[in-house]
């Protein structure tokens, strides 16, 4: 680790700085930074501190760098990303100037150790991605691109994940002030245009998503690259995801954010949403021989125990179907273009049926194509209720329940049903995000949304 042996290095454990943080000791560090665990003295609590290296205090681009973290951070106030307290600008016990960002401190291990290990199951990769992916769609919808997307910079704990490091964010257009892209991120999960100095994108964090989301599934990336020559060259078409029981459309999504033009790959709520829905697809199950009088019923049922029932006629069995180099319901998706409703893209949203019944009024074997406006309806205020008796402010679940019906009734089609709909999306995400509604809740009604919506557009 960097720095851990060379004595120029002005902190020590036990440093004070700005008569409130006490250094503890160093959990990592990088190029520019060391992160320390330190203790508020003054709340009396950890936290970790992001100490910009005082040898390169000179810097002022540096410097800035750190300060545009801590406003990337401040500005999502999301709970998958460690929260920011404070951004300071001090000195060292021998006079240095430092920059220092003061961070909540974030348990776990980090996802590239759990990949280090082997692949991930396909459900436990699809989860962690939906966090990530979440994170990104609040980030871009904010203005903010993350350009540093990595196993690294995602913490793992329990159910928990975190996304680290916005070091080297950006605003969404800002001018790219470094040519090459040698200072910036990891080589393999850059995207290719980012060595021709395009303004940040929120499509750079999508293709370092993909490249995320297939080493979760396969334990290697995509492509081969170990240096900026190899982030330039043209790969061929990106590679499908191999994996026993992998939903189609999830390797699709994975094959649609790596692709090389930024405008064929999804935005992050869609990408987020697919996943979504293949998480809220129930598993594999297996007929049960039901009791029978004759023993020609019983036969039947006995050699139905090795008949697996498939769930949907998206076949996972099929994962290993390369899709064109266009996917359909992938691509044309700008960043600064609105992202496309649930109803345009059905296998993006989750099923309703895939969970426990929410409604009296949903029939029990209904499909999500089958539902009526009013039981996608009753759904979804079931959802927001459940929240309610888990705690849900009152006021925030009338708002809920007002835009709901809103919709519900709505007599919008085509793009203006397309804005009420995303408009709903961030009216979720603003609640989520802001800790009044639970992340858990916040995808089930995403899901009961994009129900609605589905059964509007019929």
């Amino acid at each position: 680790m960097p720095f851990m042996t060379d004595y120029s290095y002005p902190l020590r454990a036990g440093d004070l700085l700005v008569e409130r943080y006490r250094l503890i000791d160093r959990i990592g560090a990088g190029g520019m930074a060391v992160i320390w665990r330190a203790r508020d003295e003054t709340l009396d609590r950890l936290v970790a501190l992001k100490v910009l290296d005082p040898r390169l205090s000179g810097d002022e681009r540096l410097r800035e760098l750190a300060r545009r973290e801590a406003w990337a951070v401040a500005r999502l106030n999301h709970p998958d990303v460690a929260g920011v307290h404070d951004f300071v600008r001090t000195s060292t016990p021998d006079g240095r100037e430092v920059a220092l960002i003061v961070l909540q401190l974030v348990a776990g291990e980090p996802l590239a150790d759990r990949i280090a290990l082997g692949a991930l199951a396909w459900r436990e990769a699809v989860r962690i991605g939906v966090r990530i992916a979440t994170v990104l769609e609040v980030a871009h919808r904010r203005g903010v691109v993350h350009r540093d997307i990595t196993p690294d910079n995602v913490m793992v704990h329990g159910e928990q994940v975190t996304v680290l490091d916005f070091g080297i964010a950006a605003r969404i257009g800002e001018p790219d002030d470094d040519s090459t892209g040698a200072s910036f991120g990891t080589p393999a999960y850059v995207a290719p245009e980012r060595l021709d100095g395009m303004p940040a994108e929120a499509a750079t964090d999508v293709y370092a998503f993909g490249v995320v989301l297939y080493e979760m599934l396969t334990g290697r990336p995509p492509f081969r690259v170990r240096g900026w020559d190899d982030v330039a060259a043209d790969h061929g078409p990106p590679p499908v995801p191999e994996v026993p029981e992998l939903p189609r459309a999830v390797a699709q999504l994975v094959t649609a954010c790596l692709q090389r033009e930024p405008s064929a790959r999804p935005v992050a709520a869609e990408a987020a949403r697919v996943l979504r829905a293949a998480l809220a697809r129930p598993q594999r199950r297996w007929l049960v021989p039901a009791a029978a009088g004759t023993a020609a019923v019983v036969g039947l049922g006995v050699l139905a125990w090795a008949l697996p029932l498939r769930d949907s006629p998206d076949d996972p069995g099929q994962a290993r179907t390369s899709p064109p180099a266009s996917t359909p319901g992938f691509g044309a998706q700008g960043p600064g273009s609105p992202t496309a409703a649930a109803s345009a893209r059905p296998s993006a949203a989750a099923s309703p049926s895939a969970r426990p019944a929410t409604s009296a009024s949903a029939s029990p074997g209904a499909s999500p194509a089958a539902l009526t406006v009013k039981q996608a309806q009753s759904a979804a205020l079931a959802t927001i209720a459940l929240a309610e008796q888990q705690g849900l402010r009152s006021d925030v679940a009338l708002d809920l329940r007002n835009l709901v019906n809103n919709l519900a009734n709505s007599r919008a089609t085509g793009r203006p049903l397309d804005a009420e709909i995303q408009s709903v999306y961030a009216k979720i995400d603003s609640r989520v995000g802001e800790g009044t509604l639970s992340p858990e809740m916040g995808e089930r009604l995403r899901g009961d949304v994009a129900a609605l919506a589905r059964a509007k557009s019929a």
